[in-house]
Order: C-alpha cells, then sequence, then structure tokens
C-alpha cells in the first residue's frame, strides 16, 4: 500500500489534489453567490478561499513527506501550478454551468444590485459608477458566463502559480531547516 503512495507522480498529485480543491473552490464561489442574498454567509466564502494556500501546502508537505526526489522547488511548484490549473478548470465549467442553465440571470441582476447599492451609497463617486454600471447594461455590453469562467479560469491559474511558488518555497525551507536541525 505504501508503493503505491510513495511512487505516485507531480501530475497525479496534482491531478487529485485539483478535483478536491476545484470542488471547494467551486463551493466557496457557490457560497459567495448566495451571499447576494444571505449577506453574513459572505464571511463564510471569504474564510473557504482563505483556506486554499493551507490545502494547498498541505499538499505539498505530504509530497515532501512521501518522496524526497520530490522535494525540490521546481517539482513541489509544478504541482502547485497543475494543482490550481486542474481546480480552475473544474471552477470554470461548473461556474458556466451555473450562469447558464440554472441561473441564467445571474450576472445582469448582480449588476442591477450594485447599481442599487452605489445609487444609495454617499461615498464620492459612488453615483458615477451606478451610471458607469447602467450604461453597461444599456449598451448590451454585460459580460457573457463564458466571459466570466474563462476570466476565473485564467486567474485561478495565474493566481495559483504565483501562489504555488511562495508555498513551494516555505516546504523547501521548512525542509531544509528540520535536516539541518537533525544533523545537529
Amino acid at each position: 500500500m505504501s508503493q503505491t503512495v510513495t511512487n505516485r507522480t507531480i501530475y497525479d498529485r496534482a491531478a487529485t489534489d485539483g478535483a478536491w480543491l476545484g470542488l471547494f473552490i467551486t463551493a466557496a464561489l457557490g457560497v459567495g453567490m448566495a451571499s447576494l442574498h444571505l449577506p453574513l454567509l459572505n464571511l463564510v466564502a471569504l474564510t473557504m478561499f482563505l483556506l486554499v494556500p493551507f490545502f494547498v501546502l498541505r499538499s505539498m508537505w505530504r509530497t515532501s513527506a512521501d518522496s524526497s526526489h520530490l522535494a525540490q522547488f521546481s517539482a513541489l511548484w509544478m504541482q502547485g501550478i497543475l494543482t490550481f490549473c486542474c481546480a480552475s478548470l473544474i471552477l470554470g465549467v461548473c461556474s458556466y454551468l451555473y450562469m447558464r442553465v440554472i441561473n441564467p440571470d445571474y450576472i445582469i441582476d448582480t449588476l442591477r444590485m450594485g447599481i442599487a447599492f452605489l445609487r444609495d451609497n454617499p461615498a464620492q463617486g459612488s453615483a458615477e459608477m451606478a451610471a458607469e454600471l447602467q450604461n453597461v447594461i444599456d449598451m448590451k455590453a454585460v459580460p457573457s458566463p463564458i466571459d466570466l469562467s474563462v476570466m476565473w479560469l485564467w486567474t485561478g491559474a495565474f493566481s495559483g502559480s504565483v501562489l504555488s511558488a511562495l508555498l513551494a518555497l516555505i516546504v523547501v525551507a521548512r525542509r531544509k531547516l528540520r535536516s539541518a536541525a537533525g544533523s545537529r
């Protein structure tokens, strides 16, 4: 049994972790979308998104512990990049299906909600922002579900790549500190 765990490749680990992360991020996005009607869910969504780096860090630590040859910065970074790419693909597909099939009015309803909020907001520039959003609706320049889904996909993949570099550095530094402390 331990043979199959330690012999897993970076690609296998990233695909498995990415599938779970994709479901988690999709759930966090769903909670965030639901927070438009139940504002306290915003805190739950924020907490879920803040847990994402710890999920990836844990998977990198597991890889580092299971396979010393995969504990190099480049391998861990690649694992993180691929994990986020897999997760972003799942998020993109699920968000597209939600906005296209389940709630086709989600984007326009969100814009209208933003306009109402900005019109009631006394802050400087709020009225102008509300007018700009109204122009987007009037000019029929509202982004489509595929536009938003692809944007979320690329944002997740890019930000995940940057975050993975930092997390890989943490894992490698921790491993070096532990090995230095163990050799004393």
